[in-house]
């Protein structure tokens, strides 16, 4: 799937499939930035969720966080890449979670002005977290 302007693309949007009762849903995807210009991505909505929220995960002192970041830059003629264990958007308290195969509408707001309705595929995603303990 392939959505675009001509200063933005956006590729392969999907969300991870997730329990009945999972509390927040990750969506990922490919945005790519035709300008000579860096540009923020500055918020996503969809509706049914409580909140949608940009995040990074990041490593801090060894262990993997999310933070909760408040803009995401793709640089100028460049792409950024979100997906499991970096740049996602998180899809928090549904009021319903969506099914393998249902589509989740995503608003993205950039600061240049540009605002771009996506849909995003629901989907079984690989998880990026290492369960594997030393003892």
């Amino acid at each position: 799937m392939h959505h675009q302007s001509t200063s933005l693309e956006v590729h392969n949007p999907w969300v991870r499939s997730a329990p009945p009762n999972a509390p927040m849903l990750g969506a990922f995807m490919q945005i790519k930035n035709n300008t000579n210009n860096t540009i923020k991505l500055l918020s996503a909505q969809a509706k049914g969720y409580q909140r949608v929220e940009l995040h990074r995960t990041l490593n801090h002192g060894g262990m993997m966080k999310m933070l909760k970041q408040d803009f995401m830059p793709i640089e100028a003629n460049n792409n950024l890449h979100l997906k499991p264990g970096s740049w996602h958007i998180m899809l928090i308290e549904p009021g319903s979670v969506p099914e393998e195969g249902d589509m989740v509408m995503i608003k993205l707001t950039f600061d240049n002005g540009f605002t771009q309705t996506i849909r995003a595929i629901v989907r079984k995603g690989k998880m990026m977290m290492n369960h594997h303990h030393a003892h």
